[in-house]
């Protein structure tokens, strides 16, 4: 039986998906500190994280039985990486888990930037009727710069394509 803590929240799928194997014992504490998982990893053969948990070299340190940090996210930057694998522990993280979200999120940004939406939804729940003044301009044609091209930046990318930049 692998007992694993899951220390920050996580999808109920996914974490469904977890308490559906038999040879798993899932553990959630969510509101855990960093003092009290320096005690409690003692227990537990896997940890699963997202960006609220800081795995200390502390932590890992005080760990026994630790095989696997999992960090649901694109980085790792709250897992001390060197100390885990001083200790033979496996780091993990889901890289493409909130790319296309990420992606989307950026072109809502830019559409509602160039058409100038906040602004107008203010204006429209004053009463206002300004069309002209909202007129604002369109992502066609225009050239989008993306700095870094991983699995966020290719998302964006495809996006840009789409709207013809």
């Amino acid at each position: 039986m692998y007992k694993i803590l899951i220390a920050d929240e996580i999808s109920q799928a996914g974490l469904q998906i977890l308490k559906n194997h038999s040879e798993f014992e899932v553990v959630e504490k969510t509101k855990i500190t960093g003092d009290e998982l320096k005690e409690e990893i003692k227990n537990y053969d896997a940890l699963v994280v997202r960006s609220r948990t800081k795995v200390t070299g502390e932590i890992i340190n005080n760990a026994e039985n630790l095989k696997l940090i999992v960090r649901g996210g694109v980085g790792i930057d709250n897992i001390d990486k060197n100390a885990a694998d001083k200790k033979g522990i496996s780091v993990k993280n889901t890289p493409k888990a909130s790319s296309t979200s990420v992606a989307e999120l950026a072109f809502g940004m830019m559409l509602s930037g160039v058409r100038k939406l906040t602004d107008a939804t203010a204006s429209m729940k004053e009463g206002k009727w300004e069309k002209k003044k909202f007129e604002g301009s369109e992502l066609c044609g225009k050239t989008l710069g993306i700095i870094g091209y991983g699995n966020i930046g290719k998302y964006l990318a495809e996006r840009a394509i789409a709207f013809c930049m």
